[in-house]
C-alpha cells in the first residue's frame, strides 16, 4: 500500500480517545497463506511496486483462498481504483465476515486515501467483529495514526507493536519505512540530525527503495558535514535516471566550499568542476570562481614548463584543464593557440587568439606582445581569409591607437595581399612570441 496521504492530513487526528485503542495483549496469528506466490504478491502491494504487483497477484488470488478478494482491493487501491478496492472489499467481508484482516485492508486502503475518520469506522468494526486482539488491527491503527498529523510516534509504536505479536505480519514494510520516515523529519525539526539520521535509515532498511527517504538522508548527511557520503548517495539517484542535476550541482558547490574552507583545495576544485559539470552557472560559484581562476594559472603555469621541456602532449593536456576551471584564461588560451597554430590547427589558434584580445580588451589589459598579429596570421596565412585578417589589424588601429605595435601593424595592413600566395606578409608577420600574454 502506497501511503501517500501519511503526514500531509491537516486538522486533528480523525477517531477521538479510542484512536490508540487496539493494542492487542496477546493473539495467535490467524491462519495465513505461506504459498510463494501469496508472498511474493503481499511483498510487492506493501511496497508499491505496481508493476510487479499487477503481474503477481491474479497468480496468488488462484491460491490464496479468502485472501484473494483483500489482494485485489489492494491491488486496486495501488492503481488508483478506489471503487474497484471497495468492490473487492465488499466481497471479502460477504465471504469472511469476521475476518479481521478484512477490516484492516479496508481501513488502510481508506487511510492511505487520506479518509481517516472512514479508517476509523473500519477498525472499530474489526474490534466488535471479534478482532480485538488481532495484529492486523493493530497495524492498522498505525497505519491511520501515522497519516494523521503529529502522530507518527504513536503509529510507529503501535506498527512495532504489531510486529512484536507477529513477527511475520505482512504489509508492515512500508508503514514501518513512513513512520520513521516522518519522525527522522520531525526529528530534523528539532536540530537534532544525528537522531534523525538513525531514523531515516530506520525507514530505508525497511523500504530501500524508497526515493523520499533516500533524498531525506542525503539532506541530513550534508546537514551532518558528511559530504562525500551524501553526494555519492545523490550521484546514485541520478545513475537511476531521476532529474536531479540541479539540486546535486548545489551540493557540489556547497561541499566545495567546505572543501577549500577546510584545507582540502584539490577536492574542492573537483567539487566546483563537477558543479559546473552538472549545470551550475559559473557566474554564481562565488568565492569558487576565485579558486578556479588560480586553479587555472597554476596548471597554464606547469604547461609552460612542460612546453619549454619540449613535452608538448602534456603541455596541451595542462592547458586544457586550465580552460575548464577557467575558459578565460590569458596564459592557457594565448599557449594553446601557440600549440594549435603550430600544429596546423588554425581554427583552434583563432579561437584561442580571439579569446585573448577581446578579454584583454575587455579587462583594459595591454599584453606583453603582438597577439593580435598572431591572430592575423592565423587567418590570413592559416585559413586564406585575408579580408578577417584585415579587420583584425584595422580593430587594432581603431581600439588601441597608442598601442606598442601601431606601426608595426599599419605597415602589416599596407603589404596585406589578396591572394594567400603572396610571401610579403608571412616575411613582415614577425615571430610568434613565448606564448606568455
Amino acid at each position: 500500500m502506497v501511503l501517500a496521504a501519511c503526514g500531509a492530513q491537516s486538522g486533528e487526528p480523525q477517531g477521538g480517545p479510542e484512536a490508540a485503542s487496539i493494542e492487542p495483549a496477546a493473539a495467535a496469528a490467524p491462519t495465513r497463506n505461506d504459498d510463494p506466490r501469496v508472498v511474493q504478491a503481499r511483498k510487492a502491494l506493501d511496497l508499491g511496486r505496481a508493476d510487479l504487483a499487477r503481474a503477481l497477484v491474479p497468480q496468488a488470488v488462484a491460491v490464496a483462498g479468502s485472501e484473494g478478494p483483500l489482494l485485489e482491493a489492494r491491488l486496486a487501491a495501488l492503481s488508483g481504483d478506489h471503487l474497484a478496492a471497495l468492490a473487492h472489499l465488499e466481497r471479502a467481508r460477504r465471504e469472511a465476515p469476521e475476518d479481521p484482516r478484512v477490516y484492516a485492508t479496508a481501513a488502510e486502503i481508506h487511510a492511505a486515501k487520506g479518509n481517516l475518520a472512514e479508517a476509523d469506522t473500519e477498525i472499530k468494526r474489526g474490534v466488535e467483529a471479534g478482532g480485538a486482539t488481532a495484529p492486523e488491527l493493530a497495524r492498522a491503527r498505525g497505519v491511520q495514526l501515522i497519516c494523521s498529523p503529529g502522530q507518527a510516534r504513536h503509529g510507529l509504536t503501535l506498527l512495532l507493536r504489531a510486529r512484536e505479536l507477529d513477527a511475520d505480519l505482512p504489509y508492515l514494510d512500508r508503514p514501518l519505512g513512513q513512520a520513521h520516515m516522518l519522525v527522522a523529519k520531525e526529528k530534523i525539526g528539532a536540530g537534532d540530525l544525528a537522531a534523525a539520521l538513525t531514523s531515516v535509515r530506520q525507514s530505508l532498511a525497511h523500504d530501500p527503495e524508497e526515493l523520499d527517504a533516500r533524498r531525506l538522508e542525503v539532506e541530513v548527511l550534508m546537514g551532518l558535514g558528511e559530504w562525500g557520503e551524501g553526494i555519492a548517495n545523490m550521484e546514485a539517484l541520478l545513475l537511476e535516471g531521476l532529474p536531479l542535476e540541479a539540486e546535486l550541482a548545489g551540493y557540489y558547490k556547497n561541499a566545495a566550499f567546505w572543501a577549500v574552507t577546510h584545507e582540502q583545495r584539490e577536492l574542492g576544485v573537483k567539487h566546483y568542476l563537477r558543479a559546473l559539470q552538472l549545470g551550475f552557472p559559473r557566474a554564481e560559484l562565488g568565492h569558487g570562481l576565485s579558486v578556479l581562476r588560480a586553479e587555472a594559472e597554476t596548471l597554464a603555469a606547469r604547461g609552460a614548463e612542460f612546453l619549454g621541456a619540449g613535452e608538448e602532449s602534456a603541455a596541451r593536456e595542462l592547458f586544457d584543464r586550465a580552460l575548464v576551471c577557467d575558459p578565460e584564461s590569458l596564459l592557457a588560451n594565448n599557449f594553446l593557440g601557440n600549440l594549435h597554430n603550430g600544429s596546423g590547427n588554425f581554427e583552434g589558434a583563432v579561437a584561442c587568439w580571439n579569446r585573448v584580445v577581446d578579454l584583454a580588451r575587455t579587462e583594459g589589459l595591454e599584453l606583453p606582445e603582438a597577439v593580435h598579429i598572431k591572430l592575423a596570421q592565423a587567418q590570413g596565412l592559416g585559413l586564406g581569409d585575408f579580408e578577417r585578417a584585415r579587420e583584425t589589424l584595422e580593430a587594432y588601429l581603431v581600439l588601441e591607437p597608442t598601442g606598442r605595435w601601431v606601426d608595426q601593424t599599419r605597415k602589416l595592413i599596407a603589404d596585406l595581399p589578396e591572394t594567400r600566395e603572396s610571401e610579403s606578409v608571412q616575411e613582415g608577420l614577425g615571430e610568434e612570441g613565448d606564448g606568455r600574454p
